[in-house]
């Protein structure tokens, strides 16, 4: 038979991803950009105003527009509405524009309100999207678009309670994608790249990727009762502190016991993870998502002020499941962190159970995962 045992040609796709504001939505979407280009599939990426974002996605070789798109007023006030109300038919006409332009196969939502007026010019123009929600707890985002996406996948399994009942057989559970050196560099590697001393614990704490002030007040405080312990010879540190605590943590944090290393922004967190012993963090879901596709126990200090308490929520699970402790922000200073922190280290057990809990919950092949779900929808 003609053209018999030959593979079939594979349609090179048009994808348009979304995403905008900070690392959560952004770096789950630099993951699926990555495997599918390397899929050869066309990418193009919309996205907000920060210039961190144009900057890693224009690294990629994908062509990025920015959208004037405004999240969803949380107050009464007239003026915000209406500020709404003007983006939002501003967002929407843009992105009218580009989806023309594109003539994409399918829209990828990463769950910012960025994807709101794309996902919606998408369903006019009769093209199928993909919503993705990777917080346990459903953004209001999502849950005002899932009456207009083919499909949301889900980082975890129990969000699909949280979704009407109606639409839960849109719900797919695909994990939240993770960039691919995260998993892939060695601890040796890592701690030579980093200049740190492979005999030693390594503490890592991070605030995520806007950083957090109380956290590193606290990580600095907590170092220094470290350092008139007794653990100060075994333990080193990496600290990423964000751009505004650079120069203060660095001015504050001059030990003379313990060592370690002090980043604005670690472009490649792959090396921290591959380092650190132990995690002390925000709970965002993409935090969430590295830490336990790394196998790593954390302390988690959930935002206080995230929409809905989402951190929250990721938290307790994850603290449920036996990967990490959680310290309300509210609860938090250096004695607690630094009690905290020496019962994980002296209890090689609790270590062993929290690495095991944690990589339980690492969705390894989440960016493939995804990924072969959004072709599936775009092929109709």
């Amino acid at each position: 038979m003609p053209g018999a045992g030959k593979s079939k040609i594979k349609r090179r796709m048009r994808i348009l991803i979304v995403a905008g504001g900070t690392g959560g939505h952004l770096y789950p979407a630099v993951a699926l950009v990555d495997y599918l280009k390397s899929k050869d599939h066309s990418v193009m990426w919309i996205g907000g105003k920060r210039g961190l974002e144009r900057k890693i996605i224009e690294k990629k070789k994908v062509k990025f527009h920015k959208i004037t798109a405004r999240p969803f007023p949380r107050s009464i006030s007239p003026y915000r509405w209406i500020e709404f109300l003007l983006f939002s038919g501003f967002s929407l006409i843009q992105s009218f524009r580009y989806i023309r332009s594109f003539k994409p196969d399918v829209v990828v939502g990463m769950g910012s309100y960025h994807s709101f007026p794309v996902v919606i010019a998408a369903f006019i123009f009769g093209i199928p999207s993909v919503i993705c929600e990777q917080n346990i707890l459903p953004s209001l985002t999502n849950r005002m678009l899932l009456p207009f996406a083919s499909r949301i996948t889900l980082s975890f399994p129990h969000t699909r309670d949280y979704l009407p009942q109606r639409k839960r057989k849109k719900a797919v559970v695909t994990g939240n994608p993770v960039r691919e050196n995260i998993t892939a560099t060695s601890k040796k590697i890592a701690i030579e790249k980093l200049g740190l001393d492979e005999k030693k614990f390594t503490l890592l704490f991070s605030g995520g990727s806007q950083g957090a002030h109380y956290l590193n007040k606290v990580a600095v405080e907590t170092l220094k009762l470290l350092e008139s312990g007794n653990d100060e010879k075994n333990i080193q540190f990496i600290i990423i502190t964000g751009e505004k605590d650079f120069s203060w943590v660095c001015k504050k944090l001059k030990l003379k016991k313990i060592k370690g290393k002090i980043f604005s922004f670690l472009s490649e967190i792959n090396y921290a993870y591959a380092a650190a012993d132990l995690v002390i963090s925000r709970s965002g879901a993409t935090t969430l998502a590295e830490i336990t596709a790394c196998g790593l126990p954390c302390i988690l200090i959930p935002y206080p002020f995230a929409t809905n308490q989402h951190q929250l929520s990721n938290a307790l699970f994850l603290e449920k499941e036996g990967g990490a402790k959680v310290i309300p922000e509210s609860k938090l200073n250096a004695h607690i962190l630094k009690k905290t922190i020496e019962e994980i280290i002296h209890n090689p057990l609790l270590m062993e159970k929290m690495r095991r809990a944690s990589k339980k919950w690492g969705k390894l092949e989440a960016t493939k995962n995804l990924a072969d779900l959004i072709l599936q929808v775009g092929k109709g």
